[in-house]
């Protein structure tokens, strides 16, 4: 699965929750309930959200299969990543909305927390998937809205819990490729080749109504040499940037943006080494998140540690397959964070680029033993036929190819 297109448009190296309200006494209050019941769901099979076409009701039932699992399994989830496009190519934005609409009713009901993907002001105009983007190019952060934030906006769940990624300091870091200029001793020069949004952004999402800001970061930044301490610019950066979220209320989830590995320098070029591997071992991942874990867990702007975007390419380890060795990754950072003593909300990606779609076959079982019981189980849902985010055809071409498969 390819998922590099929906990303970066400035690197060189890559293509880049509210319960339904007891309705009283009387006919009039219960034709209400009835209605709110039709509109929104009481709880986690929401069989009144209908879908109108093929590719609605192939979204929907990924996005409830997710939910039963969460259901099956005593546990919360998140969807990280959800985006579609303000479709200037195809002129079927219309559609791509309709269909949003009727994916955040059933969120609504599943009480899942999301992230929309996305803005930043880097992103330029031309980027179809920014529910957000900095038209005025003197202004100092995002300042216009396109058509995917309407829907957005009238899905607030419970506050909190409904958000945006706001991208820019995984920028100018490769994704997937084997070697790369970019590496741990070769991070790239910030406001160059990445950043972290000025105040202007922060105050426009919050009188937008968005709830949180999921502020994706990369590991070799932030701690440049395994098993070392974190860099102190690069954490006065992520500081800053949480300082002005949190002026505007706006709570951060920190997201380590590394796709499940860590580009590690070899002469002139860095080499991608998947955790797991004999050059970043699963200690290594447990390490890092400790040390952030002691810098964030007094920092009051942060709501949640999201551990790894979208894992994915990692070894097998004896009978373990990679998904179960990202599962004992993963396991080991929580442990990790958690005995420092911290107990903040901790986001757990499903392994296999965060998919939806194969999320509960990699995963049979919730797998992550967490003492402070808070915890999220994270996928990412697109909904074009590779799952990517490319968004290439339009909603009639999807649509017929989830037809053709049986939706």
């Amino acid at each position: 699965m390819v998922m590099a297109a929906k990303r970066n448009p400035t690197e060189e190296e890559d293509a880049r929750l509210a319960a339904v309200r007891n309705a009283g006494r009387g006919t009039v209050l219960i034709l209400l309930l009835l209605l709110a019941l039709l509109q929104f769901g009481s709880g986690s099979s929401a069989a009144e959200v209908r879908p109108a076409d093929a590719l609605q009701r192939r979204a929907l039932a990924e996005l409830r299969d997710f939910s039963g699992w969460l259901e099956d399994n005593d546990a919360r989830g998140y969807v990280g990543e959800v985006g579609w496009p303000d479709n200037r190519d195809h002129g079927d934005a219309d559609e791509w909305n309709a269909l949003a609409e009727t994916w955040f009713r059933q969120a609504d009901n599943d009480r899942l927390w999301v992230s929309g993907w996305a803005t930043g002001e880097w992103w330029g105009a031309s980027y179809k998937l920014a529910m957000y983007e900095n038209e005025e190019r003197g202004n100092d952060g995002v300042d216009s809205v396109n058509s995917q934030a309407d829907v957005f906006e009238r899905h607030p769940g419970n506050g909190v819990n409904r958000g945006v990624t706001v991208n820019g300091g995984e920028f100018g870091s490769p994704i997937d490729k084997r070697t790369s200029r970019f590496s741990n001793e070769s991070p790239g020069i910030y406001n160059t080749r990445y950043h972290y949004d000025r105040v202007g952004t922060f105050e426009f999402l919050a009188d937008r109504g968005v709830g949180h800001v999921r502020i994706p970061f990369r590991w070799e930044r932030l701690q440049p040499e395994l098993g070392g301490p974190l860099a102190q610019t690069e954490v006065q950066r992520l500081e800053g940037v949480i300082d002005r979220a949190a002026a505007n209320d706006l709570p951060v989830i920190l997201d380590m943006h590394n796709y499940g590995a860590y580009y590690l320098s070899d002469g002139d070029l860095g080499v991608r080494r998947a955790i797991g591997s004999q050059q970043v071992s699963v200690g290594d991942f447990a390490d890092v998140w400790r040390r952030i874990s002691q810098r964030f867990d007094n920092n009051n702007g942060v709501v949640a540690y999201a551990l790894m975007a979208e894992p994915f390419n990692m070894p097998s380890a004896g009978r373990r397959s990679p998904a179960e060795v990202w599962e004992q990754a993963s396991q080991a950072a929580v442990t990790a964070i958690r005995d420092q003593g911290d107990d903040k909300l901790v986001s757990v990606s499903g392994y296999g680029w965060d998919a939806i779609q194969v999320f509960t076959k990699l995963h049979p079982g919730a797998w992550i033993d967490d003492e402070a019981d808070n915890l999220l189980y994270e996928v990412h849902h697109y909904w074009d036929g590779d799952h990517s985010g490319d968004y290439r055809k339009s909603y009639a071409n999807e649509s017929d190819k989830a037809r053709n498969q049986g939706w």
